[in-house]
This record gives C-alpha cells, structure tokens and sequence, in this order.
C-alpha cells in the first residue's frame, strides 16, 4: 500500500509542481499588493485563481484538492518510515 502511496505522491507532485510554483509565486505578489499597480494586481490575481485560463475556472480547486492530497500521502509516508525506524531499533536492542 505505501508502495502505491508514493507512486501516486510522486507522480501528482510532479505533474502539479508547476503550477504549485505560479500560485506560490503570485500569492507571494499579491502580499505586497499595496505596492503595485491596481491592473497589475487583477492581472496576477486572474492568474493565482487560474480565471485567466477561461474555461477551467475550477482549476484552483483542483490544485488545492492536489496539494492537499499531497500532504495527507507524505504524512503518512513519513509516519511509516518513523514506524519502521522504531522496529529496526528494537530489533537492534
């Protein structure tokens, strides 16, 4: 089962991982919103809420829904590697 995890952990962070990057990337911008210009500003917010692709509006929600299940699968990844760190050392002992 973890072997099934990280293959999916691996291939939807890779897949996903650009566009994790543009809504980190404008929402770093959009902090500092006070400090551009206001069509710059819808500009970059069309673009972190994905409106400037038209017809994938539900986009962002798909991202986050991504990123959300990326988290989940490496918690449960790096509690399994914990467990299994604590048999090897009571085996050890």
């Amino acid at each position: 089962m973890i072997k099934l995890i990280r293959v999916i952990h691996r291939w939807v962070g890779f897949i996903f991982s650009v566009f994790f990057m543009i809504t980190a990337i404008t929402g770093f911008i959009l902090v500092f919103r006070k400090n551009i210009p206001s069509d710059f500003e819808d500009f970059v917010y069309n673009i972190h809420t994905y409106e400037i692709l038209g017809v994938l509006k539900y986009f962002a929600l798909v991202v986050a829904l991504a990123l959300f299940g990326l988290s989940i699968s490496g918690i449960i990844m790096f509690i399994d590697l914990q467990f299994k760190k604590i048999k090897k050392t009571q085996k050890e002992e």
